[in-house]
């Protein structure tokens, strides 16, 4: 992606309705690339109040991993066309607990991928622009919406302490 002079604006986000009782994240900045990838940050405060985190640890919450990954996937839902549908999470390593009172900021670097021309339902990094075919019609040419997205992340707090790294793979959704 290309560096902008100036950095996107911070807007509210807004609630997921599949999600509901949990929202994931408070606040998203999204900044789309020449590339047609995505740079997108996600920001949410860990409430040591949240029923969620009642028994997760009783007199010590912590915020779960899989909220992690929830927090992933509402990001993604709210900044990238589709909306996008995970896939598969490919590595994800904790290496820090988010304790009530934190903010996690998830950083996501997200690329499109083309489907490979044996499993079109498999999305794999393009090599090569002009390679993308369908196997129905070998002939045909790449189109410009992507088959999916890969995406790479780090979770941090704002003491600047990384919690999680993670890599998924996302569908692009039915309007992508």
């Amino acid at each position: 992606m290309t560096a902008t002079t100036t950095a996107p604006a911070w807007r509210s986000a807004t609630r997921v309705p599949y999600a509901a009782p949990l929202p994931a994240v408070d606040r998203l900045q999204a900044t789309a690339g020449d590339d047609g990838g995505w740079t997108v940050v996600a920001r949410v405060a860990v409430d040591p109040r949240d029923p969620n985190l009642a028994g997760h640890f009783p007199g010590q919450p912590i915020y779960p991993g899989v909220f992690v990954v929830e927090t992933l996937c509402q990001a993604m839902t709210q900044a990238v066309p589709g909306p996008p549908r995970l896939r598969t999470v490919t590595s994800i390593r904790f290496l820090a607990a988010l304790l009530g009172g934190d903010e996690m900021e998830l950083t996501l670097d997200v690329r499109p991928t083309t489907p490979a021309p044996s499993d079109p339902a498999a999305p794999t990094t393009p090599s090569d622009p002009a390679a993308p075919t369908t196997p129905s019609d070998p002939a045909a040419p790449a189109t410009s919406a992507p088959a999916g997205w890969q995406v790479r992340g780090v979770a941090r707090r704002t003491d600047g302490t990384v919690t999680a790294q993670l890599r998924a793979v996302f569908d692009a959704g039915a309007d992508a």
